[in-house]
């Protein structure tokens, strides 16, 4: 399934998160695997369940930091595909 804006992304329910100091952890108990997040991809993580959709994160992003547009969304959804890919997130039936 190919990830848009409008997409709806939940954390998965076997994955655990622990912010240290800004960066994240993220293991899923499922594949028992650690992921790793910056900053950035930090903030988006915790907005994920805040938002109706990935547009709602991008303009939350793009509040937040300073990055264009584009960039921010092409990177968005390149995370977002990844955490997917790793079973870290759901996409979820609208």
């Amino acid at each position: 399934m190919r990830l848009t804006l409008g997409s709806r992304v939940r954390p998965a329910p076997d994955t655990l998160f622990r912010n240290l100091e800004g960066e994240a952890v993220l293991l899923s108990l499922s594949a028992c695997e650690y992921f790793g997040l910056d900053e950035v991809g930090t903030r988006i993580w915790e907005l994920l369940p805040q938002h109706e959709s990935l547009a709602g994160v991008l303009t939350s992003v793009l509040t937040e930091f300073e990055v264009g547009a584009g960039q921010a969304e092409e990177d968005l959804l390149s995370l977002v595909a990844a955490l997917r890919d790793k079973g870290l997130v759901q996409v979820v039936d609208r």
